[in-house]
């Protein structure tokens, strides 16, 4: 396996655009010139050699030193390894549709936003938009998988379609806002508005809530499917243990009713 490592030279002097280091794009240059290739500095651009130490060679995999301001980390990622040590920016894994982006720190705003495949991991908190939508854009995740061990901002999965975002700490609000399909797991508490315009799709998070109005109470339920997403889960790499022990029984609420949606919201025991 051929590794490319990128170690930061120095602090940052502004927001860096880093979604040009992608394994698919540097595997057929030469050191050179990948030192060559620009970078967004602010409004100019800036020579990855002059931020960043190369070593290695292009391959299936990279490797970053991580800092807040580099935003758009494997933004378009279609295959391969992204490894960050430490934390990123804004837009980590924007619309990435393969390959694993792991980032041992923690992530800024709309981290996996339009994701359409692929891992994203984050190993500390994520910011508000997590797998949500791009401004201006009606729908949100529509495939892949995010695992936070951490905590995320507000309106994580908004117009999500598809795929399936754990989250091991807490949520802030109106998560799963208008969602559409997916699966959204909250191992802490959730935030306020949690399914607010959802019209369908799945919430399971532990505790109690006050749900919105347009969400009708269905009590208790024993519900087999539980278990066998327990079962899928066990089988992914790094999701929290506040995600798992599903035990099949969960008191259900479906809504929200107020936009025709048949969405559910599930507190597990």
């Amino acid at each position: 396996m051929s590794v490319l490592s990128f170690r930061l030279k120095g602090p940052l002097t502004g927001r860096i655009d880093a979604s040009p280091l992608l394994p698919h794009r540097l595997v057929e240059l030469s050191l050179s010139e990948i030192a060559a290739l620009p970078l967004r500095l602010g409004r100019g651009h800036v020579a990855a050699g002059d931020l960043f130490d190369l070593t290695g060679s292009p391959g299936d995999t990279v490797e970053l030193e991580g800092d807040e301001r580099l935003d758009f980390v494997g933004a378009g990622l279609t295959g391969g390894t992204i490894r960050v040590a430490g934390p990123v920016g804004h837009r980590a894994g924007t619309a990435m549709s393969g390959g694993t982006l792991l980032v041992e720190g923690s992530a800024g705003l709309a981290a996996g936003a339009a994701m359409r495949g692929g891992v994203l991991s984050i190993g500390g908190d994520a910011g508000n938009e997590l797998g949500g939508a791009l401004p201006g854009e009606r729908a949100g995740m529509t495939g892949g998988l995010i695992v936070v061990r951490g905590s995320c901002g507000d309106r994580v999965g908004e117009r999500m379609r598809r795929g399936l975002i754990a989250v091991g700490g807490d949520a802030g609000a109106y998560a799963a806002l208008h969602m559409n399909a997916g699966s959204l797991l909250i191992g802490g508490r959730p935030g306020t508005s949690l399914g607010h315009g959802m019209r369908n799709g799945t919430i399971l998070f532990r505790g109690e809530i006050e749900p919105l109005p347009g969400f009708a109470d269905c009590g208790l339920n024993q519900l087999p499917f539980l278990s066998l997403l327990d079962n899928h889960l066990s089988e992914l790499d790094g999701v929290p243990l506040t995600c798992r022990g599903l035990t099949g029984q969960a008191r259900r609420w479906l809504g929200d009713r107020g936009f025709g949606g048949r969405g559910e919201l599930l507190a597990c025991l």
